[in-house]
């Protein structure tokens, strides 16, 4: 069974958004303002005005085909709307935003969008590019893990592909070749057994690979029609979403690992033959035990990158190095040390790519590991611990001069240690509770903590938490997003460590490049300039990530710098060294642009 089929049934999921939805009275009346009348330009932001174009546009894309008035209803367009000469015949799409934003439910919003995705492509990322902020909550986290959950009762036009094991195990590549589809730059792959927080949803992930895709040319120019999401249904092993009678799935437990590891071989080698070698290949949401071991069979014949293990090292290590920029806070990366909450694929990566960039600053790889501690479910990881390590884990089992008697006591563990960051990485609500961050406090001027678990009901702590319990003297980010807190007159800025940031521009420089493979040093170049492109203000209000809205700037600028690497490493089949960031931006797919802001 191939479908194009894309979202579950469940307990409720709460989600909240970064901004107000309420429009009861004129003074919290939504405004939709033109840019160039109140935005100043970012010190990074590109000229588009390239001398020759890259290939990326799809001309086709550009005819927009009307949304059926049902679809809209009348809104009547607020009077505070501005619109410049250039953007007054966008009218219509300032009042789809508007509806959009008075709709009831975070579901309700992510329907509408999809409706529109199906119904007009171009309007649809029209709109989300020029509302990256106002859009991407809603299509991709937090309100995606909702939309996994509720997959099955969703009225949406489905999207992706379905391939399961029972039907098409030994015929995958003549499945695919049916879809007839020529070019494929972008393939994100899940098999849904770890979906964000929220554990094995089985085929009902798929909003996970479609939202990553969604941002793939929202957020870095890939055109839309050159990406396919794919759900690889290996079975379900969680008896309510699998016993579901609407469940998307076939209702199956999951396959054995022999079974397993055939399909996914059947299934690299068919997109290999069928889209080339120079088709990405992204994993996304795999289970523990298979994301870092299939990253590591297949990155060195295939295109293949994982965002949950490479991405989110990426973006972590972004924030940590913008961070040494804020007053209080140690500015050489050597003199901090770092204890991770949780010692999955996510936090493991970090920590890898925190090591690289040490080695890269002088030191030894064993030196840099010595940086960075793990606290798994059993405690500390430390040499000699009792308890079974895996292989990954073995590389940060340390010595420590003598063993607490609670290893699994968080606050007895950074009183040991005395970390300079705490990463959370766990998914565990509420584990950065006012002891945690308090104990931080009191052995650092001014300690980092990320709370990075997704989505924001499995968030460590929120972000007013973090400030209220450190008085304001934290460099706070994390998964999801959260209000700006205001205390003591302050207001401070919390960071979203947004793997957005990172993979839609990796992806693009590796397109742009046609890289052999994603090295390790690609996404520390990556990482490198996500941080250079922090602007001081941003510092100054406490975020180590640069504004959202600018997210096709900054994809350009990433782009640029994975080119150069590949360039470097000589595994790119086209060179970009007369390639300018200008360019790239210039040339990634945007099929027009109104921008509502004032959140």
């Amino acid at each position: 069974m191939i479908s194009a089929p894309l979202f579950c049934s469940t307990p409720a999921f709460s989600t909240s958004l970064p901004f107000s939805l309420s429009s009861a009275s004129a003074s919290s009346r939504t405004k939709f303002i033109n840019p160039s009348v109140t935005k100043p330009p970012s010190t990074f932001c590109v000229p588009r005005t390239a001398a020759f174009s890259l290939d990326l546009r799809d001309d086709h894309s550009k005819t927009c085909t009307a949304v059926p008035r049902a679809t809209l209803q009348e809104v009547n367009i607020d009077e505070d709307v501005m619109l410049s000469e250039d953007t007054a015949m966008d009218a219509k799409d300032i009042q789809f935003v508007e509806h959009l934003l008075k709709l009831e439910d975070n579901m309700e919003r992510y329907t509408t969008l999809m409706k529109l995705l199906k119904q007009d492509e171009s309007r649809f990322f029209r709109i989300s590019q020029a509302n990256l902020s106002t859009i991407l909550p809603i299509i991709y986290t937090p309100v995606v893990g909702e939309a996994c959950l509720k997959f099955s009762d969703l009225d949406i036009p489905k999207r992706g592909i379905w391939l399961n094991v029972w039907e098409h195990s030994g015929n995958v590549y003549e499945t695919l070749k049916q879809l007839a589809i020529e070019q494929v730059d972008v393939i994100v792959v899940s098999d849904c057994e770890r979906i964000l927080g929220l554990g094995d949803l089985g085929a009902n992930g798929m909003p996970i690979p479609v939202g990553k895709l969604l941002l793939y040319s929202a957020c870095g120019g890939i055109v839309p029609k050159n990406t396919l999401p794919i759900v690889l249904d290996v079975g379900c092993n969680t008896d309510a979403i699998r016993e579901n009678a609407k469940y998307t799935g076939i209702n199956k437990p999951r396959v054995d690992k022999e079974t397993y590891n055939k399909f996914v071989s059947e299934f690299m080698d068919a997109v290999q033959r069928l889209y080339g070698k120079e088709c990405l290949i992204q994993y996304e949401d795999f289970g523990n035990h298979n994301a870092a071991r299939l990253l590591k069979q297949y990155r060195d014949d295939y295109l293949v990158f994982n965002d949950d293990i490479q991405g989110t090292a990426a973006v972590g290590l972004a924030g940590i190095l913008a961070a040494l920029n804020i007053d209080k806070v140690n500015t050489d990366l050597r003199h901090h040390k770092f204890l991770f909450l949780g010692a999955g694929s996510a936090g493991i990566g970090i920590a890898d790519l925190i090591v690289l960039a040490l080695v890269q600053k002088g030191m030894s790889t064993e030196e840099a590991r010595e940086k960075c501690w793990f606290m798994d479910s059993k405690g500390l990881i430390y040499n000699g611990r009792p308890a079974k390590l895996t292989k990954e884990k073995e590389s940060y089992a340390h010595n420590i001069t003598s063993t607490p008697n609670d290893t699994t006591d968080l606050k007895s563990m950074i009183e040991l240690l005395k970390p300079t960051a705490l990463i959370g990485v766990s998914t565990i609500k509420g584990a950065f509770d006012q002891s945690i961050i308090q104990t931080m406090c009191s052995i650092n001027a001014k300690p980092i903590i990320f709370a990075l678990s997704n989505p924001t009901s499995k968030s460590e702590c929120t972000a007013e938490q973090a400030y209220n319990y450190s008085s304001g003297n934290v460099v706070f980010a994390s998964g999801s997003p959260f209000n700006p807190v205001l205390l003591n007159g302050h207001t401070y800025i919390p960071g979203q460590g947004n793997n957005c940031f990172i993979f839609p521009g990796l992806g693009l420089g590796v397109a742009l490049s046609k890289a052999s493979v994603v090295h390790d040093s690609m996404i520390l170049a990556a990482a490198q300039k996500l941080a250079s492109l922090v602007s001081s203000d941003r510092l100054a209000s406490g975020c180590v990530y640069p504004n959202i809205d600018d997210l096709l700037d900054i994809s350009a600028h990433v782009a640029k710098a994975v080119w150069s690497e590949a360039d470097r490493l000589r595994v790119a089949g086209k060179s970009g060294v007369d390639v300018t960031v200008t360019d790239i931006r210039s040339s990634m797919y945007e099929p027009g642009r109104v921008r509502l802001s004032g959140y």
